[in-house]
Order: C-alpha cells, then structure tokens, then sequence
C-alpha cells in the first residue's frame, strides 16, 4: 500500500513539475515574442506566434501579441480577430481592449473604440494610455470638454508615475 501512494505522490510531483515547466516555457515565449514586436521585429515575432498559437491555442496573450503584429502591419480585420479571440479567452486584460479599441478607432468605428476604451479604463483606471486614447477618440468624435478631462488624468497619472520613481 505505502508503495502505490509513494508511486502516486511522485507522479504528481513530477506531473506538477512538468506543468510548471511547461508553463515557464510558455512565459518565456510569449516574453521572447513581446520583445520582437517591440523591437519591430515583426515576421520573426509573427512566426513565433503561430508557432506557439499551435501549442497554446488556449493562451490569449498569444492572440493579443498576433493582434498587436497584424495591426501594426496594416492588417486591422485580423488584429481584430485576433483581439476578439483574446478578449473571449480573457476579459481582464486591460491592454487588449486598448488596443481592440485603436483598431476599432483605425475602422471608422468610434463607438465601438470609446466601449472598448472605457471598458478598459474600468478594468484599470490607473492607465495613462487608456485616458490619452479615449482623449484622441473623443476629439474625433468632437467632444472637446471631455477629450480635455481625458488628457489631464493622462497627464495626472503619468506624473504621479514620473513621481515614484
């Protein structure tokens, strides 16, 4: 009997060990990935995305990185698959409904960016670039007093940030 549970508890241990790798290693891509797009680097950053997207479909990092790549290669009806993909596998992140809301912005349809905005700035209000966004929106939109009172918290919270540091 000690010999099953002993058998029993190692395979956990190692089945957890396994699963701790293997979500390291998927960190360690998507980082490897973000620093491509940042770099605009972004055939090598795209190919690494599909790569992983077939290993970690279920990943809405990947999705949002793919979006983040299409829309800055002109591609916006894909970025916005792609953003919609990462919304559906996770509606906490903050950044993908910015940037959803850019493409939307890029489409013509301010409505849906100022709803993808403001959901944003819900989830994390503490985020200039969601303000300095909805700011931009707004001034198309020709709503100037509010667009003003964005750009000021924009303002507020980069200073505070500037501050801390």
């Amino acid at each position: 009997m000690k010999k099953i549970w002993f058998t029993l508890g190692l395979a956990l241990v190692l089945g957890c060990n396994i699963l701790y790798a293997a979500e390291a290693g998927k960190d360690k891509v998507i980082s490897e990935i973000g620093s491509l797009v940042n770099a605009q680097k972004y055939q090598i950053a795209l190919t690494k995305c599909n790569a992983a997207l077939q290993k970690y479909p279920q990943e809405a990092f990947l999705y949002y990185w793919r979006g983040s790549i299409e829309n800055s290669t002109g591609n916006r009806q894909a970025a916005l698959a792609d953003l919609n993909k990462s919304i559906v596998l996770d509606e906490t992140n903050a950044k993908a409904f910015i940037l959803r809301g850019i493409v939307k912005s890029e489409l013509g349809d301010n409505e849906g960016a100022l709803e993808d905005i403001n959901k944003a700035i819900e989830l994390d209000s503490n985020d200039s670039a969601a303000y300095s966004m909805r700011a931009c929106i707004k001034l198309d939109m020709g709503e100037f007093d509010s667009a003003n009172e964005d750009l000021d918290m924009a303002n507020k919270l980069m200073n505070s940030k500037q501050e801390e540091k």
